[in-house]
């Protein structure tokens, strides 16, 4: 794999994807990253792991996280509107397994379809903000937009935090649950070990992403 090449192909795709008008832009950075999928089978719980995370999100410029504070400026009805797409290259998930990993993440990579789908995105357009708010703690949220998987898109809701670890620079977690076969996946089956061994249908996607603001925004 050329973490490279896939480095300037997310690059791209988050320049092209949605152009900046008037928003304030946090941009993926390439380092601090982490998407993992864990899953059940039949013989035993599986994780795989990924650390590219690409992509971009933007907020009014009203919009300002302090978390000393007990709220957010900009927010209206509880609520952020934003323009996001979160970008993770299907190879880059590799599996944890001792033995033989490439084989569940060979799996993986056909159940996903990836020669048509390299990648998995997903696209938040609102935050609902949790109250109350702890000083000095991430601030909660329920986010809601649309997952695409195996190239299906589904609607989705899920819970997020963005803290702030310094000037410019967010970190966005969250925690989505997901059922395969509502994007066509079919869970992997291993052919080994006789056929008994069967993924689950529901896996869990969690990832912790860090964004800081573009040159052009943070100098506003």
């Amino acid at each position: 794999m050329n973490t490279r090449l896939i480095l300037t192909t997310i690059a791209l795709t988050s320049a092209l994807a949605l152009q900046a008008a008037d928003g304030v832009r946090y941009q993926a950075q390439p380092a601090g990253n982490k998407v993992r999928i864990e899953g059940t089978s039949t013989a035993h719980d599986w994780e795989m792991e990924g650390t590219l995370v690409g992509g971009f999100v933007e907020f009014d410029p009203a919009v300002q996280f302090d978390t000393s504070q007990a709220t957010i400026p900009g927010l209206v009805d509880k609520k952020l509107a934003i323009k996001s797409l979160v970008v993770v290259p299907v190879r880059s998930v590799k599996s944890d397994a001792k033995a033989m990993p490439q084989v569940m993440e060979g799996l993986m990579q056909e159940a996903l379809k990836e020669p048509q789908n390299k990648k998995i995105e997903c696209r938040i357009s609102e935050l609902v903000f949790k109250e109350p708010h702890a000083a000095g703690k991430p601030f909660e949220f329920d986010a809601a937009g649309e997952l695409v998987i195996a190239g299906a898109t589904n609607k989705v809701t899920f819970p997020v935090t963005i803290d702030v670890p310094e000037k410019d620079r967010l970190k966005i977690t969250g925690n989505a649950p997901v059922k395969m076969t509502a994007y066509g996946v079919k869970p992997p089956a291993p052919s080994f070990g006789l056929g008994l061994m069967k993924c689950g249908d529901d896996v869990k996607v969690i990832f912790e992403w860090n964004v800081a603001k573009t040159a052009t925004t943070a100098s506003k």
